[in-house]
C-alpha cells in the first residue's frame, strides 16, 4: 500500500482540526469558570445581606418587646402607687386585677423576648458563618483568577500556534478536497476523518464492503464512508 500524499495532508489537518477543537473548548470554559466563581462569591454575599438583615429585623422585634415591657412595668407601678388611695373593696379588686394582668403581659412579653434573643444568637452564628463562607469564596476567586488568566494566555498562544500549523498545511492541498474536508468537518467535528478497523468505520461502526475494502488497500484516493460521509483510511 503506497502513500497517498492527499490523504497524509488530510490526516495531517484533521489532526490539528482536532486539537483546535478541544482547545476553543477549553478557552471556552475558562471564562465560564471564572464566572462560576464570581457567582459563588455573590451567592455567599446576597446569603450575608439576607442574614444581616434577619438580624436586623430580629434586634427591632426585640427592642419593641423591651418598650411593651418597660410599658407594663410602668402601669404596675402607677397602680401600686394608687392602692393607697382607693377608698373602697371594689376599687382594690380592680387595681389588683389590673396587677395582675399587666403582671402576665409582663411573663409573656418577657418569655417572647427570651425567644427572641435566642434566635439572635442563632442567628449571629449564621452570620459568621456566612461571612467565613463569603471570605472563603473570595480567596478562591482569587487564588484561580491569576491562574485560569494565565491559562487562558496559554491556551491562546496554542490556538495560534496551531492554526498556523493548519494554514501550512492547507496551503498544499487542492481547493476541492479541502472544500469536501471542511464541509464534513462542520458536520462532523473532530470526527471528520476515522480509521477503519477490523473493516468499521470508527465513526459510524458500520462494516465496510469488499470494494470498499479493495480501495483502502490500494490507498490511491479519498474515500467516503457511504453510510457516515466521513472520511475514511486504514489504521
Amino acid at each position: 500500500m503506497g502513500e497517498n500524499p492527499k490523504l497524509e495532508n488530510i490526516k495531517k489537518l484533521s489532526k490539528l482540526d482536532r486539537q483546535l477543537i478541544d482547545l476553543r473548548k477549553k478557552h471556552d470554559e475558562l471564562p465560564k469558570t471564572l464566572r462560576q466563581l464570581d457567582e459563588t462569591v455573590q451567592e455567599n454575599q446576597k446569603a450575608l445581606q439576607e442574614a444581616e438583615g434577619q438580624l436586623t429585623a430580629l434586634r427591632s422585634r426585640y427592642d419593641a418587646r423591651d418598650l411593651e415591657l418597660k410599658s407594663h412595668e410602668a402601669k404596675i407601678e402607677k397602680y401600686q402607687s394608687q392602692l393607697a388611695s382607693v377608698k373602697t373593696n371594689k376599687e382594690y379588686s380592680t387595681i389588683l386585677s389590673e396587677i395582675t394582668t399587666e403582671k402576665a403581659d409582663i411573663a409573656k412579653t418577657e418569655d417572647e423576648m427570651l425567644m427572641l434573643m435566642e434566635s439572635i444568637d442563632q442567628q449571629e452564628a449564621t452570620i459568621q458563618e456566612c461571612r467565613e463562607n463569603e471570605a472563603l469564596a473570595q480567596k478562591d476567586r482569587e487564588l484561580h483568577k491569576d491562574e485560569i488568566s494565565a491559562r487562558q494566555e496559554q491556551v491562546g498562544r496554542q490556538l495560534r500556534k496551531i492554526t498556523e500549523e493548519r494554514e501550512a498545511v492547507t496551503a498544499n492541498m487542492p481547493p476541492d478536497v479541502l472544500h469536501q474536508y471542511e464541509r464534513i468537518l462542520q458536520k462532523r467535528g473532530a470526527t471528520a476523518v476515522v480509521p477503519v478497523i477490523d473493516n468499521s468505520c470508527q465513526g459510524c461502526f458500520m462494516k465496510m464492503t469488499p470494494e470498499v475494502q479493495a480501495r483502502l488497500l490500494r490507498n490511491d484516493d479519498i474515500i467516503y464512508c457511504k453510510f457516515c460521509s466521513r472520511i475514511i483510511y486504514l489504521e
